[in-house]
């Protein structure tokens, strides 16, 4: 008499199909959760970056007694609406004299790039609103970025503008406005503290404003008279 070995059981097709629809809901349940969670860390990495970005503007600004300044450039992607914040670069600012004419002597101010232009991660931006982006929002844009030599200014994209912060030897922080004055850009103390400050934020399409700002935001605030530079994350 010979012994058969016991068969071991599989699982059956309705078993099989009652384990998948389990694994597919959790999926689905998890899947929000983990995505906020990538997208907030994305996002706070891209703040950090610029709060170190501005922290060495800070210093270099005093190491080297020349004023350093911070341009955001601002253009439309494709899926803006229109033109936001998406970019930005550090430079360092000389002097130099140019004779004229009669013999008098003009000013002209020299930037010499620090690093290399710093493009925000695909899908974060800054919004171009006075109330989110304040110390480097105006209306119209800013100025036109151009580049010596160049079609497409430092930023590398055709019609884009710019505006910007300026980090002075003493540590003070002043608004860099559009117009020259004697070779030499125009720079004001904001007055309105609560404003001087930008927000980098996911945006697509919409123009983010403060009615409609995602859960997920990451505000920087400077002191325009000491240039502390402070970080929020309330979204987080």
């Amino acid at each position: 008499m010979s012994l058969s070995a016991p068969r071991s059981r599989g699982f059956s097709l309705i078993e099989m199909l009652v384990v998948i629809t389990i694994v597919v809901m959790l999926l689905a349940l998890a899947t929000p959760a983990l995505t906020r969670t990538m997208q907030a860390s994305r996002l706070s990495a891209a703040g950090e970056a610029m709060v170190g970005s501005l922290s060495e503007a800070q210093q270099t600004a005093s190491s080297t007694n020349s004023p350093v300044e911070i341009r955001f450039f601002s253009f439309a992607e494709d899926q803006d609406q229109s033109p936001v914040y998406h970019a930005y670069q550090l430079f360092k600012i000389t002097q130099v004299n140019q004779g004229g004419n009669g013999g008098a002597v003009n000013i002209q101010e020299v930037m010499t790039p620090v690093g290399n232009l710093v493009r925000l991660p695909e899908g974060i931006i800054i919004p171009a609103d006075d109330t989110l982006s304040g110390a480097i929002y105006t209306k119209g844009g800013g100025v036109n970025d151009t580049k010596p030599g160049s079609s497409s200014g430092y930023s590398g994209v055709n019609g884009a503008k710019y505006n910007a912060i300026r980090f002075m030897p003493d540590g003070s922080c002043l608004v860099v406005g559009a117009a020259t004055q004697g070779g030499m850009a125009v720079t004001t103390t904001p007055k309105d503290l609560s404003k001087n400050c930008f927000t980098l934020t996911f945006g697509s399409g919409t123009p983010v404003t403060q009615a409609n700002l995602p859960k997920n935001f990451f505000v920087i605030q400077i002191d325009p008279y000491t240039g502390k530079v402070r970080s929020y994350k309330p979204g987080f």
